[in-house]
């Protein structure tokens, strides 16, 4: 099962989010917790190649929060 510590350690170790990745909160927005575009455009790449998943664009737009991506995550295998 994929936690949400699973994912900031992902984070951390691609420097996605520098400084932020190990204080988000899983439940609120991604965006409103200051990661852009591009951070959660790396966030997503990192996880499909991590866990051998696709997470196409209709997808990825749906997945707001931590919690929203794990969920996703576990959901699929």
């Amino acid at each position: 099962m994929i936690t949400v510590e699973q994912i900031v350690s992902i984070m951390q170790e691609a420097g996605i989010a520098r400084g932020k990745a190990d204080t988000l909160a899983a439940d609120a927005s991604l965006e409103d917790q200051g990661l852009d575009s591009f951070d959660r455009m790396s966030l997503l790449t990192e996880l499909e190649e991590h866990f051998d998943v696709a997470l196409p664009n209709e997808v990825a737009n749906q997945l707001k929060t931590l919690n929203d991506i794990v969920e996703h995550l576990n959901s699929s295998r």
